[in-house]
């Protein structure tokens, strides 16, 4: 459920249908936002001034919330971007949706967090993002995969806003704190020869460096992820609202949590 984008942990499902189209690394690039785009769908955040029906609000913040309604059609849109010929158990179904509720949930409160931050992403930020996903990948191709997927060009482009913003968060919550010693290399490299041993042949002192801090960056802010998550959750008093949850699963679904978070 958590990959890393970048140097930053994010939580993401990974449809295997379209990575199986995925032939080169730009291809894996868009693979990914595309799958970050329509499983996180659209939590639509606002304010709790902004609902009509407070008794609608599935998610909830201090100051921000997320309808039913807005839950329903981000599912909606990820079961068009990933229907196929084939029957989908109810089970699965049951799962899915308790994923993207965890999902969204992660991302209300993320979101929460820039806001207090004053961390707000400007549009040369999303277009340099999207030129870089693009790079060495045919246009028609990256256009062909967004149509076979179901997404429109301004959704996905508003998700990938959403993942960079999130990233943002989490490259200064996590990622810039982490201080990697000399001594930490070394003792990664001692624990870990055997898999550098073919790496050291062909790779420079200086590159196998690298790629052991990186494993030991990402290593330290997938650790630090549900902590830090947890704690965010506490600030910013997130509830789900679970007799709303039950009601929305259908005859027979149940619930995956109970109580309020």
């Amino acid at each position: 459920m958590k990959t890393i984008f970048g140097k930053v942990a994010i939580s993401y499902t990974h449809n295997n249908a379209s990575a199986g189209r995925c032939r080169a690394p730009a291809a894996v690039r868009v693979c990914r936002a595309i799958c970050c785009a329509v499983m996180v769908g659209s939590a639509g955040c606002s304010g709790p001034d902004d609902v009509s029906q407070q008794e609608s609000v599935l998610i909830r913040t201090d100051r921000l919330t997320v309808t039913r309604a807005q839950f329903d059609r981000a599912f909606e849109t990820a079961r068009i971007a990933y229907s196929d010929d084939r029957s989908v158990d109810p089970e699965t179904i049951k799962n899915a949706r308790r994923r993207l509720l965890d999902q969204m949930a992660e991302e209300v409160i993320i979101n929460r967090r820039a806001k207090e931050l004053g961390i707000i992403l400007d549009d040369a930020e999303v277009e340099t993002a999207i030129q870089e996903i693009k790079k060495d990948y045919p246009e028609e191709e990256f256009a062909r995969m967004l149509l076979e997927s179901a997404i429109p060009y301004p959704l996905w482009k508003d998700r990938l806003r959403v993942r960079l913003l999130m990233e943002k968060v989490v490259d200064l919550e996590l990622v810039q704190p982490v201080n990697i010693t000399v001594q930490d290399i070394e003792e990664y490299y001692k624990t870990h020869e055997d898999d550098f041993a073919v790496e050291d042949e062909n790779s420079p002192a200086m590159d196998l460096n690298r790629h052991i801090v990186e494993r030991l960056r990402r290593q330290m802010v997938e650790a630090a992820y549900p902590k830090w998550i947890d704690e965010l959750r506490t600030r910013y008093g997130l509830e789900i609202n679970w007799e709303l949850w039950e009601q929305s699963q259908g005859p027979g679904a149940g619930s995956n949590g109970q109580g309020k978070e």
